[in-house]
């Protein structure tokens, strides 16, 4: 049983981080700015927007679960969704474009993404997202993963260089046009990349780190998996703050290219909150709607990314940017999530049908 809830609050978590990805991008891209800055939904998803990484650890978690995973298959699944990560700026950003008319005027100004900017459209084809983050990071650990996996505190030091060498390398390039776009993937300290490598890897390898603990000792979750996560998110969330105080430009900068103060401050708050969400889950019925929702979001957690982004972009391209007032921002909220479940579940219905039909042609072929 006990272990039993500790796979239940892993996904409980990611599927919580899932869902609150609509509200988050939504306001970001349809809020006015005093809907943002003074409402209070507003003020909410402002603090959903720091909690969304959590799925990060969950990411390192399930890799230590993975002890006889195959190399091969772990650096295909990275070229996949590093691919997808460009589908979906593709389907997002130039569909629009070609189809719909192109976006408002106010986010052209803001953006300068156009049909008649050709360089601006190749801009927003190669940025740099999350699905960039996660495919470059399964490529690394797969790599290096036999070697990660012989002592978990190879991960734990490993997390803490990222964390510290963030700054160091933010934004360093060689000059060399295809070099240096890589290079800002890695590290990048422009809005051409929201995610880099560094820091966001080390939230993967803290959650490999105790994923790795709760595997020497899986019939006690609370004392090798939620506990260490609890005292690191303590440490973590005190040492951040201080860095932070004593110097905010340098430790935090912005959120998506946190210095090594904001990364082991946030990774605190997500560590603190996975803990609470460990709780939560445990007093919650078995069967329970709620929970159910969640397991259902962290199984789809990838097309589910996908869909949400494209619908929201898509929906932009008929309205407006950054012109609604709350009320309406919860309208496009709820639009967002019905399309994005139908459209989830309509994918998972012709998947479920074309798996049907390939185990009939191999038993026929019996």
């Amino acid at each position: 049983m006990k272990k039993q809830n500790r796979v239940r609050a892993v996904d409980f978590a990611r599927g919580f981080s899932v869902l609150m990805m609509i509200p988050v991008h939504v306001l970001m891209l349809f809020a006015t700015m005093d809907t943002w800055e003074n409402s209070i939904t507003g003020n909410f998803v402002q603090l959903l927007e720091r909690g969304s990484p959590i799925f990060l650890i969950v990411m390192g978690i399930s890799f230590a679960f993975s002890r006889n995973a195959n190399k091969n298959g772990i650096l295909k699944k990275a070229l996949l969704i590093i691919g997808l990560g460009y589908v979906l700026n593709f389907l997002r950003f130039i569909v629009p474009l070609l189809l719909f008319g192109g976006f408002p005027e106010a986010f052209v100004q803001a953006s300068e993404l156009s049909i008649n900017n050709p360089a601006r459209m190749l801009n927003y084809f190669l940025k740099g997202d999350m699905f960039q983050l996660v495919g470059i990071s399964l490529f690394i650990i797969g790599l290096a993963f036999k070697f990660l996996i012989k002592n978990k505190h190879i991960t734990l030091v490993a997390t803490l260089v990222i964390m510290w060498l963030s700054k160091v390398v933010s934004g360093f390039q060689l000059g060399i046009p295809g070099i240096d776009y890589v290079l800002n993937l890695l590290w990048g300290n422009n809005f051409d990349v929201y995610f880099p490598l560094f820091p966001w890897l080390s939230f993967i390898l803290i959650g490999l780190y105790l994923g790795l603990s709760y595997v020497e000792n899986q019939d006690n979750p609370e004392k090798s998996l939620f506990r260490p996560m609890l005292i690191l998110g303590i440490v973590f969330l005190i040492s951040g703050k201080l860095l932070c105080d004593y110097d905010y430009q340098y430790h935090f900068g912005d959120y998506y290219h946190l210095g090594p103060g904001g990364t082991m401050g946030l990774m605190g708050i997500l560590l603190v909150l996975f803990w609470v969400y460990y709780h939560i889950e445990r007093l919650l019925p078995k069967d329970n709607y709620i929970s159910k929702l969640f397991f259902y979001c962290s199984k789809n957690v990838t097309p589910f990314y996908l869909i949400q982004w494209v619908l929201i972009y898509w929906t932009l391209a008929f309205t407006n940017f950054s012109a609604y007032n709350e009320i309406t921002v919860l309208i496009i909220i709820l639009g967002i999530n019905v399309g994005t479940f139908t459209v989830l579940h309509f994918v998972n219905k012709i998947l479920a049908s074309r798996k049907n039909r390939e185990l009939k042609t191999v038993k026929s072929g019996i």
